[in-house]
């Protein structure tokens, strides 16, 4: 039973005692005088019930200005009436209330309707309480740095990987992606928005800071960066073999590249009469593919399959295996008819032979800001060269492409694996004329793209997560612990509203990586301070303000009804108490007496 109605139940037996009493005191009075007296303690208890709960009446107008952090206070614009409130981190302003919460604030003016959040939006602390209310949301302009990044859940040693951003105020500059020695692992321009997209290989197994640098078009000091810490899993090196016809320095420097990034690679070179070198000699049994994630075949190699191995060999694929068939010469008629059953055409096209591949122009070591920067920024990029093959399939998508938009590599799902056609024969000048990131950026998208799917999906954990802000975990069980970089426990609070989901809350103290551990099965996330990635940190309290506010009921933004004044019930009750009370003592209504005689 709620409040309200035990005051009610307490009222009505109050009413109801004090009826009784005034039946049993007023017999023999008349008629009129008995009912009058008992429609007076009904109205003292209306009477009373208005002073405990008064009735309700429209909020006043005025709306509730929020200040968060990044508030532009030089543009704020409040009418006559509105109350300005600041949370913590908002910038000073002249006549604004600090606030501890949003919940604070909201039971200090219940009546102040709209209510409009201005800056990067609010913390973590405040947004259950905004759930629900109709509020307007007037987004801060963001800083000009890194205001998005996307990571892979997990990256695993020697296996590609890839991330993707949007850095503000430097549209056509360029973003570079350094390894823990500094070295250029990868560059792209930045789109109209700010966008990139960079990909690398993970190094060894454990903790590594990399960094991300950008700077504006035109400029050769770097705009900005972060410190970009990532964790590679040791799991399982990618397993690839290749099959040629004969040693090439395109195999070599493939190889080299490969063994550097600690993927597993073999190679056989079948030269013909029965004669095959190299480190991995087995036969192409379906067992031996079966243990294999990557086969990179020329077509001298696949020549020498025949029939019966081809067939072997795409059994494997369509079992999840990767393959990528280079096309050293142009193919004949029987083969085209091979590759059309496989699901591609292939028709010669009288299209140049040399090609320059995008993000090749600059050398590795010609990055803006170094020694010997303008010695080399006048390098050309490395003409390479391709067979002059058109490649189509109706469910293919590029593996590679040229400057111009050219197709260079074509890919297409075949059953649980991948198969790709590929006509570049000497990708290794970029190795040799000082393009080692895009060399290995090349091969890392074409490998990661083909290679067989392996592994079990990570664990829930945060995307981004904040000292001295609340994050959460999903999925959790009774098994689920959670350490910080100290090593220290860190506390649990299960969420019973988040149901199957099994979410629990934690509040992070440390910045640095944290485990998650569920039995044997292990995760690590990241924790940053704001401080470290201040645009990355307002753009997304910014989302998920804007989200809230999205939600928000449409009739929220009307003033909220408020609790009317007691004093008028309360004089009211006191009038008609006293009136009664000299009604009860006055003769008037009472039967006549007479004096004994």
């Amino acid at each position: 039973m709620n409040e309200l109605a035990l005051m009610a139940w307490a009222l009505a037996a109050i009413t109801a005692v004090a009826m009784l009493r005034v039946a049993i005191s007023s017999r023999g009075e008349r008629t009129w005088r008995r009912a009058l007296l008992g429609a007076g303690q009904i109205a003292l208890a209306a009477l009373l019930w208005c002073v405990l709960v008064p009735p309700s009446q429209p909020g006043r107008s005025g709306a509730l200005v929020l200040l968060t952090e990044g508030a532009d206070t030089d543009a704020l614009e409040s009418a006559h009436g509105d109350r300005v409130l600041s949370l913590p981190g908002a910038p000073a302003f002249e006549g604004a209330e600090p606030v501890p919460d949003l919940g604070t604030a909201l039971r200090r003016h219940p009546d102040a309707r709209p209510v409009r959040v201005l800056g990067h939006g609010l913390a973590a602390r405040d947004r259950d309480a905004a759930r629900g209310l109709g509020f307007g949301f007037v987004p801060a302009p963001l800083p000009e740095t890194l205001v998005a990044l996307s990571l892979p859940d997990t990256i695993v040693r020697g296996r590609r990987f890839e991330l993707a951003g949007r850095i503000t105020g430097h549209a056509g500059g360029e973003v570079e992606l350094l390894d823990p020695a500094g070295e250029r692992i990868d560059r792209a321009a930045l789109d109209e928005a700010g966008g990139f997209r960079l990909t690398g290989v993970a190094g060894p197994a454990g903790a590594a800071d990399y960094r991300l640098q950008w700077r504006r078009e035109g400029d050769d000091d770097d705009a900005g960066g972060i410190a970009l810490p990532l964790r590679a899993a040791e799991g399982a090196p990618l397993r690839v073999l290749v099959l040629a016809g004969g040693a090439s320095p395109e195999l070599k420097y493939l190889r080299r590249w490969a063994l550097d990034g600690g993927l597993a690679l073999g190679s056989q070179l079948r030269l013909g009469a029965g004669i095959v070198l190299g480190d991995d000699r087995a036969a192409l049994t379906a067992a031996r593919l079966a243990e294999l994630d990557l086969v990179v075949i020329d077509e001298r190699a696949w020549r020498a399959l025949g029939a019966g191995g081809q067939a072997t060999l795409r059994d494997a694929v369509r079992d999840g295996l990767g393959l990528m068939l280079r096309l050293g010469d142009d193919p004949n008629a029987a083969e085209r008819r091979v590759l059309a059953d496989w699901g591609f055409t292939v028709t010669p096209a009288d299209v140049p032979r040399g090609l320059r591949l995008p993000g090749t122009a600059q050398a590795d070591a010609a990055t803006p800001g170094t020694d010997d920067a303008e010695a080399r920024a006048t390098d050309a990029a490395p003409l390479l060269s391709r067979r002059p093959l058109q490649l189509a399939a109706a469910d293919g998508a590029p593996l590679a492409t040229g400057d111009q938009g050219e197709v260079v590599g074509l890919w297409r799902p075949e059953g649980r694996g991948r198969i790709a056609l590929w006509t570049l024969s000497d990708t290794f000048r970029l190795a040799l004329a000082g393009r080692q990131a895009a060399y290995g950026s090349l091969w890392s998208q074409a490998f990661g793209t083909l290679a067989r799917a392996r592994g079990e999906p990570a664990m829930a954990v945060p995307a981004q997560a904040w000292t001295e802000e609340r994050s959460a975990l999903c999925g959790v069980t009774d098994d689920t612990r959670l350490t910080d970089p100290a090593g220290e426990t860190i506390a649990l609070a299960p969420d019973p509203a988040t149901g199957a989901a099994a979410c629990a809350a934690f509040w992070p103290t440390r910045a640095g990586w944290h485990l998650r551990r569920d039995g044997e099965r292990e995760q690590a996330f990241l924790v940053r301070a704001p401080a470290e990635a201040p645009g990355l940190h307002a753009a997304q309290r910014q989302q998920e303000t804007a989200a809230l506010a999205g939600r928000a009921a449409a009739g929220g933004t009307t003033p909220a009804p408020v609790p009317g004044p007691r004093w008028p019930w309360a004089l009211a009750w006191l009038l008609l108490a006293g009136g009664l009370w000299w009604f009860e003592r006055s003769r008037r209504g009472r039967a006549p007496t007479y004096a004994g005689g």
